[in-house]
């Protein structure tokens, strides 16, 4: 936690990602070290509203007919409660771009040298904003009773 209301998460996989075989007669045999970051930022403004950041990120890595490049994914999340946290609106930007990145391409590249070479630019939706409310009808208390015991009693 940098502060009291914000707090940041960080993960990352990091590994050497080996094919060694056999496909369409022909044998395989290759490697790439392949990372990928899951990273999380979210600031609580108060008990009822916070704002979150997400970003994804997944390095180019080999495949058995060619390589795939790297992918990434950044978003954004606002939730606000409202009427005794009954009531929930969520406002989301999920696979920010703005025009100015590459988020959510991915380049898929396939060959067989001497015999074919295609390439595929993958570009999915981004910039989408999502609004959604949710209202809890049923706003159950914790009506958890603990044992009660002397020994418990004695000891604190």
């Amino acid at each position: 936690k940098a502060t009291e209301n914000w707090s940041n998460f960080i993960g990352a996989n990091l590994y050497n990602y080996s094919i060694d075989g056999e496909y369409d007669g022909r044998d395989v045999d290759s490697n790439s070290f392949v990372y990928s970051i899951n990273a999380n930022s979210t600031y609580t403004f108060s008990e009822t509203a916070s704002l979150q950041f997400t970003f994804n990120y997944l390095s180019e890595r080999v495949t058995a007919q060619g390589e795939d490049s790297r992918f990434y994914s950044p978003n954004l999340t606002f939730k606000k409660s409202f009427l005794d946290n009954r009531l929930t609106a969520t406002l989301q930007w999920q696979n920010i771009d703005m025009g100015l990145l590459d988020t959510n391409e991915q380049r898929i590249t396939t060959y067989r040298e001497g015999e074919f070479f295609t390439t595929t630019n993958y570009v999915y939706e981004v910039d989408m904003v999502l609004l959604n409310l949710s209202y809890n009808f049923n706003k159950n208390k914790n009506k958890s009773k603990f044992i009660d015991s002397e020994f418990g009693k004695q000891e604190f």
